[in-house]
Formats: C-alpha cells, structure tokens, sequence
C-alpha cells in the first residue's frame, strides 16, 4: 500500500505525510487521483528518493506543466 493511499484523508496532514515518506527506508512513487464534491479532480503525487532519480521526475513534471500553460 502506497503513502497516499493508507492516509486517513482528511485527517492525515501534509507534515504527516512528509514524515511517513522521509521515515521510510524505500523508494516511493505514489499518486493518487481524486474526485472532490466540487466536481473538479486533481492530482497527488509523492516522490521520494535519490535526487537524481526525483530531480528527474520532477523535470518531466514541470515540462508536463509548461505544455498545459502554453
């Protein structure tokens, strides 16, 4: 089970989230999806890991964003 998926939303906070992700000893890729009442949905996603394996997630991430704005 991922980080995201055994928080107990809401009660879970991003601290908690942060600590649980920082006190494992593994590698996490996590993303979530949700469907809030307002109908809207967004994206959560916790990486966590050697720099260099994040850095490079979070680079595709941002091309990913730049190409949404354009």
């Amino acid at each position: 089970m991922g980080l995201l998926t055994a928080m107990t939303w809401p009660k879970t906070s991003l601290l908690d989230l942060l600590n649980d992700a920082e006190e494992s000893e593994q590698d996490t890729f996590d993303v979530i999806h949700l469907e809030p009442n307002s109908g809207r949905s967004y994206v959560v996603a916790v990486i966590y890991g050697e720099p260099d394996q994040v850095d490079s997630i979070a680079e595709e991430i941002q091309r990913l964003k730049q190409r949404m704005e354009a």
